[in-house]
């Protein structure tokens, strides 16, 4: 193959790697630090009420995921009640029910709500039907009153829609806005919820798709957290909010929309003294489990045919194995471009996965140790002319006793560390120590030492890299990042320039020129 075929295919590998690893941090929110975090709330509703000793069944309202808000680990707490939930329409809802109860009883809703960022434009949603209000007599000329008043003073649906509240929340308000008030069919709830039922059925009388949205502000720690209210009217392509308080269409990006329509929150057949209490809190935790916890609840596809779709045993093994690659990439610019020279291709990268346990000292130690005694080992069998096989085979067999013995030793001696010696490849010990002693006999002691120092120098700098945080973070959260460093691999393949150890030789040559 020739030169222009390798660069197109690595342009391909680094063009698919950026691409992928943009959209699981732009879009599934992915993040690019081990150590950042987001807000998320912990939302509960409490539901106390005397059941009178007959059937009860007591219906909760409970919110959905929507654009901006994410909605998962759901708990229900139901004593010896049974639970269903159910969906009928826009809405959720809890059901609770007993064939018998008596005495005071409490249910529990919770909740943890995390805010998410919304690229994409919302679908174009179905036209609703349009409803005329339910009003009749009295009521309903009252709201053509208000009706055909505000037509003539606004230009548009816009326009008619402030002038509304602004006149459903004048205190000094005619007649007809006293009355649908004080006969709205939520007049024991709170005023805002009145105002808002009578907004939806004058809209109703005048033609203009309009329906109630009841939320939560999801502000920092609120023990008895007041229900908002606001309104969405259907401009054509989507439902537009609109906030009464601030007369504008749109609403705090914390509003949480818990449910839509004139239906309360809570219902319950067969008790008395209903009451409901809603608590919010605020909570960090790490941006990358409420990414997972957020795509695992979308059921997305990437996130389940991923190392997060894996058993957590599974994942740390692979939080582990993914560094190899970063390690491998370390050898190859060390030894092609700076031209440091090592015992085997990989053996450094496996003594510096096993560092990350013994920790870089001991690791040292142990590793010089093993390896000291095992030379002293293969020329005692050179003296006997033994052939390669048993001599390796012997080999491998004393190094596993010099390790059981080191372990006893500094287990006896307190020294916990020693127990690690057990971590090392004990082949890649064995082949070490035979290649050494090869070396050492082909081309002389000075050499296998520098082979050996560059070896050693080699998996502490892998060891350092690998053992990076955010090294760690990148390639387990974005694998197809390891796409970029192979088409780096790819392109360093054809590297035949000078190394860097090797420019201090050619100097002369330099300095003619």
């Amino acid at each position: 193959m020739n030169r222009k075929h390798l660069y197109i295919l690595c342009g391909l590998l680094v063009l698919i790697g950026c691409v992928l690893t943009l959209y699981r941090a732009l879009i599934l929110e992915f993040p690019f630090t081990p150590q950042e975090t987001t807000a998320t709330w912990r939302v509960e509703a409490r539901v106390t009420f005397e059941a009178q000793g007959a059937p009860t069944k007591a219906t909760l309202m409970v919110p959905r995921s929507g654009t901006g808000l994410t909605l998962f680990d759901e708990s229900f707490v139901s004593p010896t009640y049974g639970l269903t939930t159910a969906s009928p329409n826009e809405n959720r809802m809890a059901v609770f029910s007993k064939r018998e109860a008596r005495g005071l009883q409490t249910l529990y809703y919770r909740a943890i709500i995390h805010r998410t960022l919304t690229l994409e434009k919302p679908a174009k949603e179905p036209e609703p039907t349009l409803q005329r209000s339910r009003y009749k007599d009295a009521e309903l000329a009252a709201a053509r009153q208000i009706v055909s008043a505000l037509e003539e003073q606004s230009a548009d649906n816009e326009s008619f829609i402030r002038l509304l509240f602004a006149k459903l929340k004048d205190p000094k308000a005619g007649g007809p806005v006293r009355l649908l008030i004080g006969s709205s069919s939520q007049s024991k709830g709170p005023v805002s919820a009145r105002r808002i039922d009578v907004a939806v059925r004058v809209l109703g009388e005048a033609r203009i798709p309009a329906r109630a949205v009841h939320g939560l502000a999801l502000l920092p720690d609120r023990r008895n957290a007041q229900l908002a209210h606001w309104i969405e009217i259907y401009d054509g392509d989507s439902w537009r909010p609109f906030d009464p308080d601030s007369s504008a269409f749109r609403v705090s990006e914390d509003h949480l929309p818990w449910w839509r329509g004139s239906e309360p929150l809570v219902r319950v057949l067969g008790a008395i003294n209903v009451e409901t209490d809603i608590a919010v809190r605020r909570m960090f935790v790490y941006s990358l489990q409420a990414a997972v916890a957020k795509q695992r609840q979308a059921q997305d596809k990437l996130v389940e045919f991923s190392v997060f779709g894996l058993p957590l045993q599974t994942q740390e093994v692979y939080r582990l194995l993914l560094t190899v690659p970063i390690g491998i990439f370390l050898l190859v610019i060390l030894r092609n471009v700076v031209g440091l020279k090592t015992f085997g291709t990989f053996m450094p990268v496996l003594i510096a996965l096993a560092f990350r346990e013994t920790q870089l000292l001991w690791g040292a130690i142990l590793f010089s140790s093993v390896v000291a005694i095992g030379l002293l080992v293969r020329f005692y069998l050179e003296q006997l002319k033994l052939l390669l096989v048993p001599r390796l085979a012997c080999v491998v067999i004393v190094v596993i006793l010099v390790m059981t013995v080191i372990s006893i030793v500094s287990y006896k001696l307190g020294f916990d560390r020693g127990l690690s010696v057990a971590l090392f490849p004990i082949v890649i010990l064995a082949m070490t120590i035979e290649r050494m002693t090869v070396v050492w006999d082909e081309k002389g002691p000075k050499e296998a030492l520098v082979q050996a120092t560059g070896s050693f120098f080699v998996a502490v700098l892998c060891y350092f890299v690998m053992n990076l945080p955010i090294v760690q973070h990148w390639v387990f959260v974005f694998p197809e990042s390891l796409l970029i460093v192979l088409a780096a691999t790819l392109a360093l393949g054809r590297y035949s320039g000078y190394r860097l150890v090797e420019l201090p030789r050619f100097r002369v040559l330099a300095s003619k020129d």
